[in-house]
């Protein structure tokens, strides 16, 4: 790899030296973001977030015009945006054109400075921007564009494009973002990292997901210079473990944190569950804005919408949640004390304890593996080459039994998920079968659990990372003569997933089954993406609604 300090000072020297005021800031009075964030903070004001996921970034603009004049109507605003992009974003921008469209916007070169000055709302760019191979250069054009605030540092130690990338390449891309986002902490320059996003969430308890929170502080600000905002919440149901972890975090900052978002439990929704949908939403709402008056630290509190389950929210629906979550602050201002405060202060300042201790035995760990622990990118690198579990087994760190209690949403569900499918479970019968099993993405709770179950079922696994390329799948499923493939896809994308899968098996002459679960549908550059499951029927790929049913399936072949 090229040397850090090299790295660092390319980073810098790209910087921008002026970077624009965004139409939002203008609007509010602030030079930067972080200059209006801490002036909420300071002010017990409550900042507000919206995601918005449409194909194209006319329709995304549209929506946020919607969004922005429906509240502006009832005296309202919402503060920022996030833009989920295609994952192609991730890719150099002189390859994009090579890669499949996944739902998300597309910008080009020449389209960034709309993103900051279309709508008075502050634009956050996150997936597939810092931890990609695109990193340097997405940062380069969002600063030059007037947007300060870029992850997604979750993403380095998780995601990938199709077909994967080189760690060495990616790491040198990320040092040299985040020096320039550094280069630029004056004007506002924040790297942002959604914790639910990355390794963190793998962690078997909440000192060790703080406790990687604390290690990419320690990359970041230590080594680096810039200024880290963390992200957390999209799989965080326990409004208590939301507290704890709120606490835990802006006590590792020494209670002087700029965060970027609290994201909104999105994993208790469900598909026409209007009753449940709302008591989830209402819940999350009402405990992260507590908190924020409780212990400000400059998060935006990001309401989800009671459809997010179901399909991608209208505007109307975004604006729906957003008038709902400006009520509920109105109520929860009466009642300042409604949560055990002292109670959940205490355990957050003991996650803190812990995760310090956690951080500092991942160190310990790298240095005896030979990772040079004052160089940012070896110890990045260390960072994405290990997974939770091999580094915690490492450790070998025992923590108070009131922490270990406090287990993140992942893990407990693997665990839940894997001994549901086991045993006397759905999933049994299958010895003899062979199967290669992949997610080519960061959605990988279901394949994981299937990982687990399907050996205890008899079936024999070839588990495929989610940088395998499409073309890799099925050239696995060839060499290892196996029965069957499954593959589950999220991003919009499944029915050319599909028609990639079938056309490289056709050319291998490979003639076992394809299955295929998850998010089953296409974008085709329209607002909204297709049913991609009749397309997918008409390939001869078996569209799985349930993880259940895979033992019958197998069975047949």
């Amino acid at each position: 790899m090229i040397p850090t300090e090299q790295l660092i000072a390319e980073g810098c020297a790209a910087a921008p030296t002026d970077i624009p005021v965004s139409a939002y800031l203008r609007s509010v009075g602030a030079a930067n973001e972080v200059e209006h964030k801490q002036r909420c903070r300071d002010n017990g004001e409550v900042m507000y977030h919206m995601h918005v996921g449409l194909s194209t970034w006319e329709a995304t603009e549209d929506a946020l015009r919607t969004v922005h004049d429906g509240l502006a109507q009832h005296g309202y605003r919402v503060d920022r945006f996030g833009l989920a992009f295609d994952r192609a974003m991730g890719v150099p921008e002189e390859q994009r054109h090579l890669t499949v469209k996944e739902t998300g916007p597309r910008i080009e070169a020449d389209g960034w400075s709309r993103l900051a000055q279309a709508v008075p709302i502050q634009p956050h760019v996150g997936d597939y921007m810092i931890g990609m191979p695109a990193g340097f250069q997405n940062t380069r054009r969002a600063l030059a564009a007037g947007i300060t605030t870029i992850g997604n540092m979750g993403q380095y130690s998780a995601y990938e494009p199709i077909g994967g990338s080189d760690a060495g390449e990616v790491t040198e891309a990320t040092v040299r973002a985040i020096a320039a986002i550094g280069a630029v902490r004056h004007k506002g320059g924040l790297v942002h990292s959604n914790l639910e996003d990355g390794t963190a969430t793998q962690a078997s308890h909440f000192a060790g997901y703080v406790g990687w929170a604390a290690l990419e502080l320690y990359v970041v600000e230590q080594l680096l210079g810039a200024r880290l905002a963390h992200c957390w919440g999209n799989t965080i149901q326990n409004p208590e473990h939301r507290a704890i972890v709120h606490f835990a975090l802006d006590d590792l900052r020494g209670r002087d944190s700029i965060g970027s978002m609290i994201y909104g439990n999105t994993v208790d929704q469900r598909a026409g569950a209007w009753a449940r949908n709302m008591a989830t939403v209402a819940a999350q709402i009402t405990c992260d804005i507590a908190l924020q008056l409780r212990r400000p630290t400059g998060h935006a509190v990001n309401p989800v919408p009671l459809t997010e389950a179901e399909r991608i929210p209208t505007p109307a629906e975004i604006v729906e949640v957003h008038l709902l979550a400006h009520e509920l602050e109105y109520e929860v201002r009466k009642a300042p004390n409604l949560y055990d405060w002292e109670r959940l202060e205490a355990m957050g300042a003991l996650v803190a304890a812990q995760a310090i201790r956690w951080r500092d035995r991942a160190l310990e760990v790298f240095a005896e593996d030979g990772v040079d622990i004052r160089d940012a990118a070896r110890v990045l690198l260390a960072m994405r080459r290990t997974s939770m579990g091999d580094l915690e087994s490492a450790m070998d760190l025992a923590v108070p039994d009131e922490i270990a209690r406090l287990e993140p949403w992942k893990s407990a569900n693997l665990r839940r998920l894997s001994e549901q499918l086991s045993g006397n479970g759905p999933l049994r019968g299958l010895e003899g079968k062979r199967v290669v099993l992949a997610v080519l993405e960061v959605h990988d709770l279901v394949r994981d659990a299937l990982a687990k179950a399907l050996p205890r079922a008899g079936a024999e696994v070839v588990l495929l990372n989610s940088g395998t390329s499409i073309e890799g799948v099925a050239q696995a499923a060839n060499d290892e003569d196996a029965d069957a493939i499954i593959v589950g896809t999220y991003n919009g994308n499944a029915l050319a997933l599909g028609e990639r899968l079938s056309d490289a098996a056709g050319r291998l002459q490979w003639e076992g089954r394809i299955f295929m679960g998850g998010i089953l549908n296409q974008d085709t550059g329209e607002a909204l993406p297709i049913d991609a499951r009749p397309g997918l029927a008409a390939l001869g790929v078996q569209c799985v609604e349930r993880v259940e049913d895979l033992a019958g399936l197998l069975a047949a072949i």
